[in-house]
């Protein structure tokens, strides 16, 4: 094993050498294994550490959170526990395990390994090299796979031609790393690949870890690579029938990262920002296959909401706000009630024109309030009924038209038109 040198922050340093230690007087070894090791070599180290233990990685991860003064989440079926030290952040702990796959897309059965068996099980050669953290082997490679040799030749490559069949939701981990470090999925890996987009294992994996691995991709720096790329592979249909890349979604995509800076540069909130790029997937779905899709996926409530209100805006809105001169209270009537990312989507879809309308209306009209309301139509003497609905938006339409230029002008008309 070959030491390598990297530039590690000190306090993560300290504690790769508490956590040797602490598995070497407990004659246990202990490794710093997956992407922490795979962004070391790439010179951006992420914040979170992933070790596993040749060992019994709950306890000893029971024993560094006493050690740290942390808290810790034990998984025992997986043999996996998640400390959080104070001043540092996320440990992921694990014991050395075996995987297999009683079905493909099923989640797998453990049992206890050594390292190198550990290191065969994961899913690509990039991610399969661990650090020794053992106080005379510190920060010794282990890299059986030749990980570190695909790394530098920018190349994604799976261990096993079984890989995509026990694990379908690698397809997607496959392509989000291709795009990500702008390497390739090597020659024989990518027929393993669409081996199984054929064979239809992606119908086999649960809508919670299939929505996951949507979820990652919409969360990467360019997410429209990497849904290109699906959609290019063949591997969105197989999640839903109608998903895909339609015409009008190629020309969306690379407008949606513009869309997303002007809403939060106008601080307009979007909670559910990745549901914004997700909807670029919806444009080839009418409404009963949009919910059909949010079933199998198991969407929250929110991210139901914003699907189905997207299934019915997205194709009508050009149609309704099509034309030079539209009235700012129509386009209030249609986009007042819609989710903000659905409304930044249809940002990024429309046409040129239309964007830099609904540019001016998200940044001056959706924000004025009423000059007109309830209180005032009862100070006015207007009795209390069904006419208040209309009054109050009929003031709103010509507050929005410039038709009222201020408070009093819009109280005269009220007083005019309906104080008896």
């Amino acid at each position: 094993m070959k030491t390598y040198h990297f530039k590690i922050p000190p306090k993560t340093t300290a504690l790769l050498k508490k956590i040797g230690k602490l598995a070497d007087e407990r004659g246990e070894a202990a490794y710093a294994v997956g992407g922490f090791v795979r962004d070391l070599f790439l010179r951006h180290p992420g914040v979170d550490i992933d070790i596993t233990v040749e060992g019994d990685g709950v306890t000893f991860a029971e024993k560094l959170a006493r050690l740290t003064g942390s808290e810790v989440e034990a998984f025992t079926r997986f043999g996996t526990s998640i400390v959080i030290v104070p001043g540092f952040g996320k440990v992921d702990v694990a014991t050395a395990r075996t995987e297999s796959y009683q079905s493909p897309g099923a989640l797998p059965a453990v049992k206890k390994s050594g390292i190198m068996q550990d290191l065969y099980r994961r899913d690509f050669t990039i991610n399969s090299m661990a650090l020794s953290l053992s106080p005379g082997y510190f920060l010794k490679l282990l890299d059986p796979f030749e990980g570190l040799e695909d790394l530098k030749k920018g190349r994604i490559r799976a261990l096993h031609a079984k890989s995509f069949m026990d694990d379908p939701t690698r397809i997607f981990r496959a392509v989000r790393f291709e795009q990500r470090f702008q390497e390739r999925i090597e020659e024989k890996t990518q027929r393993w690949l669409l081996e199984a987009v054929r064979g239809n294992y992606i119908q086999r994996v649960s809508g919670e870890r299939l929505r996951n691995e949507l979820r990652l991709i919409f969360q990467e720096p360019h997410p429209e690579r990497a849904v290109w790329r699906l959609d290019e592979l063949g591997v969105l249909p197989h999640i839903h029938s109608s998903l895909g890349v339609s015409a009008s979604a190629k020309m969306a995509l690379p407008h949606i990262a513009g869309a997303i800076g002007f809403f939060k540069k106008n601080r307009m909130v979007l909670e559910e920002e990745k549901m914004v790029w997700f909807q670029a997937l919806l444009l080839k779905m009418d409404e009963k296959g949009a919910a059909a899709l949010s079933k199998r996926l198991m969407l929250s409530r929110a991210e139901q909401k914003i699907v189905s209100q997207s299934s019915k805006a997205a194709p009508a809105l050009p149609r309704q706000l099509a034309g030079k001169d539209i009235p700012a209270s129509r386009m209030y009537r249609l986009l007042c009630s819609l989710r903000p990312e659905v409304q930044c989507f249809l940002m990024a879809a429309a046409a040129p024109d239309l964007r830099k309308k609904l540019a001016v209306y998200f940044v001056k009209l959706q924000k004025i309030k009423p000059w007109i309301r309830g209180g005032d139509l009862q100070t006015l003497g207007i009795p209390p009924g069904f006419r208040y609905s209309f009054i109050l938006l009929e003031a709103l339409n010509g507050q929005l038209d410039g038709k009222f230029k201020t408070r009093q002008q819009a109280l005269d008309w009220v007083k005019n038109s309906f104080a008896s």
